[in-house]
């Protein structure tokens, strides 16, 4: 990242405490049609050609930690989509490392969510929200989350926009 004429490296994103909950997957009209049309979105950018997102505003200090104030949404289905690029195409850890260092403060259960999701490894044989919430790391309460059901319903519907695209990751990476 450029912060006037200072290069910075961004070494990892981590959602504040003052952010609200991730909420593109939320089950309601409205959300449902913006979740529709960013992941539309995201799809003809993989499939044919690159978009450019809105700016993300945050602070990020010396130690290249981003806290972003405006793009937590998008960073978030961003970080999904990657997660999910990566697991269906079976790449090896170390090519997506970097989800490791995406972090929420909001609360406990999210921040952990996270960090078991980037090593979970889905079979695909049925709904990736079934398989996930299946998982001895995934306590039950989990499910009332906000932001933990909403990632949910988005990796669904990730799966469902997204199953067919070969080689998504190196399209996502270019």
């Amino acid at each position: 990242f450029n912060i006037g004429k200072e290069k910075v490296l961004l070494k990892k994103i981590t959602i504040p405490l003052i952010q609200r909950d991730y909420a593109q997957g939320r089950m309601d009209s409205d959300v449902n049609r913006v979740r529709s049309r960013f992941l539309s979105s995201l799809y003809d950018a993989i499939t044919n050609e690159p978009i450019t997102l809105d700016f993300v505003y945050g602070d990020i200090d010396e130690k290249g930690t981003m806290t972003p104030l405006d793009g937590q949404q998008r960073l978030t289905t961003l970080f999904l989509l990657h997660w999910y690029a990566a697991k269906k195409e079976n790449l090896p850890a170390e090519k997506y490392a970097f989800l490791e260092r995406f972090s929420y403060e909001t609360r406990y259960s999210a921040r952990y969510f996270c960090s078991e999701l980037v090593k979970f490894h889905p079979s695909f044989g049925k709904t990736l929200s079934k398989e996930i919430i299946n998982q001895a790391w995934f306590p039950l309460d989990w499910k009332k989350d906000p932001t933990i059901s909403s990632m949910l319903v988005m990796l669904d519907a990730i799966y469902t926009r997204f199953k067919d695209v070969p080689d998504i990751w190196n399209k996502l990476a270019n």
